[in-house]
């Protein structure tokens, strides 16, 4: 564990604050397009418009707020972003899984230990693929 705190650290500040934000807004969009659009798309439809809003977000704070990129194509930046969420996604899967099934360490300690390794995941690929600074 001290090794996830000692990484953690490396990571900036701005970062952090904007994957809180992220969380917050994506929760909140979660429950908004639940109660409007559940009973015309179903759940699965309520979370593929979920994903597309939260990571636009996301993606949009992180290029203006915590890497700053001008003069590249944004467009391809993020595509990028999509392919940083859904390698972050199975990662915190797999983490997830190895933490219950193999270490059996109690869901508590694994999600906080699956949320520290996609959140540095997360930080390691916009700064190395999605925005390349």
């Amino acid at each position: 564990m001290n090794f996830f705190i000692k990484l953690s650290n490396k990571i900036p500040k701005k970062f952090m604050i904007v994957r809180i934000i992220n969380t917050i807004f994506g929760y909140l969009i979660g429950l908004l397009n639940y109660f409007l659009f559940y009973s015309k798309i179903g759940i699965i439809g309520v979370g593929f418009l979920n994903n597309i809003i939260a990571i636009t977000f996301s993606f949009t704070l992180l290029k203006f707020f915590v890497f700053k990129t001008t003069n590249i194509n944004w467009f391809l930046e993020y595509i990028r972003s999509y392919v940083v969420y859904g390698i972050q996604g199975l990662a915190g899967i797999l983490t997830l899984w190895v933490c219950v099934s193999f270490f059996y360490i109690n869901i508590f300690f694994s999600q906080a230990i699956s949320i520290l390794t996609t959140v540095l995941l997360s930080y390691l690929g916009h700064k190395k693929f999605t925005f390349k600074v």
